[in-house]
């Protein structure tokens, strides 16, 4: 059995279509549906199937490529070890942020991952909606990731989670408007202005679905836009209220804009951080980096030497 081919299956596995695993993999699509063939001649069982336009794996492909990943694993481990005897423990993560992620944390942790020999960490920019986090997780060791409706959306995708966080999101005010004095705010108290918003998918987006059907009225998504300060200059210009997450926007308050929380029965509205690895790698073990306080992590990559 070629290895080689067992990590194609792999990468199948991963991402989804034959286009991205010749992508990934730097070989022509062809090239990838013949390894599987013969992968499959090899094996004497269907590993894959056609499924529209695109292919799909079988069970059996499905339990082949878990058990790639556990193989990847544990060469990678073997290698990591023998380097650790060639040239002292080294390793090197990959490790995807978004924009608030990065912003709030990042600082932080690379003081601390410097404090550990051998470490070789790599930060990297992703902002996807919350249903592209787990596709990330081919390419990064860890993803940190975020949703309103918790760690079970990425648990579902065959992914162990950890939570890591929960940031409740305030509606952002311009400083003078009528709602300013107000200590809480309800959903009927803010329906009715403009709304800087994030586009379809975000998760933000669905609490402001929320607040909709709390006033039972539409709200006036006036301007979309997925980055965070880009929303707060928005409404310092008075241009509009927005959802902001609590701890990442708090320092910048009083630079046009003030905070205020939604009441407690109303929404309530959570900003979760889940950390994830692949189920069919349970010892990934990226130096504790997946200890880094952030919306969510996912990861399926074995360890390595740098």
């Amino acid at each position: 059995m070629d290895f080689k081919r067992l990590r194609i299956l792999r990468e199948l596995a991963d991402r989804g279509t034959v286009g991205a695993t010749a992508e990934a993999m730097k070989v022509t699509p062809s090239a990838v549906s013949q390894q599987l063939k013969t992968l499959q001649e090899e094996l004497g069982v269907v590993l894959v199937e056609k499924s529209g336009r695109g292919v799909r794996l079988t069970e059996a492909g499905l339990a082949m490529a878990g058990a790639a990943a556990e193989v990847s694993t544990a060469l990678a481990r073997a290698e990591a070890t023998i380097d650790t005897y060639r040239r002292g423990w080294q390793t090197h993560v990959k490790a995807a942020f978004f924009p608030s992620a990065a912003e709030m944390f990042l600082p932080g942790l690379l003081h601390r991952v410097k404090a550990i020999d051998g470490l070789r960490f790599q930060a990297h920019f992703e902002d996807p909606n919350v249903a592209g986090f787990a596709g990330l997780t081919a390419d990064y060791d860890i993803v940190l990731a975020h949703s309103v409706d918790g760690p079970d959306v990425f648990a579902r995708l065959g992914l162990t989670v950890v939570p890591l966080l929960e940031e409740p999101l305030d509606v952002a005010i311009p400083e003078g408007h009528a709602l300013a004095g107000k200590a809480t705010l309800r959903a009927e108290d803010v329906i009715g202005f403009p709304w800087m918003g994030v586009p379809e998918g975000f998760p933000f987006d669905t609490v402001l679905r929320q607040i909709e059907v709390q006033a039972d009225s539409p709200a006036d998504r006036a301007q979309l836009f997925p980055d965070l300060r880009v929303l707060e200059a928005l409404v310092s210009a008075g241009h509009g209220l927005s959802l902001l997450p609590r701890y990442t926007a708090l320092k910048n308050q009083g630079r046009g804009f003030v905070l205020r929380p939604l009441e407690g029965g109303q929404s309530q509205p959570q900003h979760r951080c889940p950390r994830a690895s692949r189920r069919c790698c349970p010892d990934h073990h990226p130096a504790g980096a997946h200890h880094a306080p952030g919306r969510g992590a996912v990861s399926r990559r074995g360890p390595g030497a740098a």
